[in-house]
């Protein structure tokens, strides 16, 4: 199974991310969001960080855990390569991000994301895969 998918979009940019479980598609999303950043393979999993965002539903925990990730690159200019969701309810989310520090020798950068965005913005279960779609400003 494909974790995540970049798509075309005329004015941002966006992604697809699947799982089996809601659990593994928002892993996967933000994956898919620091990808649009860096290569995933040139992050090393040095250090841990316990994340938790909090939201309304599904959408705005979706929103508000990406948004927290994109937080964490630009105020603290860390890269995060994996994600593990230790507690996911509909408006509350827990978690361990791996990565490190950014250096700007090693993580080429790809493009920045300003924010996450509500547009057009999806999460549901098609079938047996669970499916979130994102698009995020440039």
């Amino acid at each position: 199974m494909q974790a995540f998918h970049i798509l075309d979009h005329p004015a941002d940019v966006g992604f697809e991310a699947f799982g089996a479980t809601r659990e593994e598609v928002f892993e996967n999303a933000a994956r898919a969001l620091v990808s649009l950043r860096v290569d995933l393979d040139s992050v090393a999993a040095q250090e841990s960080r316990n994340v938790q965002v909090q939201g309304s539903d599904w959408l705005s925990l979706l929103v508000n855990w990406l948004s927290e990730i994109l937080y964490l690159q630009d105020a603290e200019r860390r890269l995060f390569c994996d994600f593990k969701l230790t507690g996911l309810r509909e408006t509350e989310l827990t978690a361990i991000a791996q990565g490190e520090q950014f250096n700007p020798s090693k993580h080429r950068l790809k493009s920045l994301v300003k924010a996450i965005t509500y547009h057009q913005l999806a999460f549901e279960k098609r079938g047996d895969l669970w499916r979130a779609r994102v698009f995020v400003d440039v």
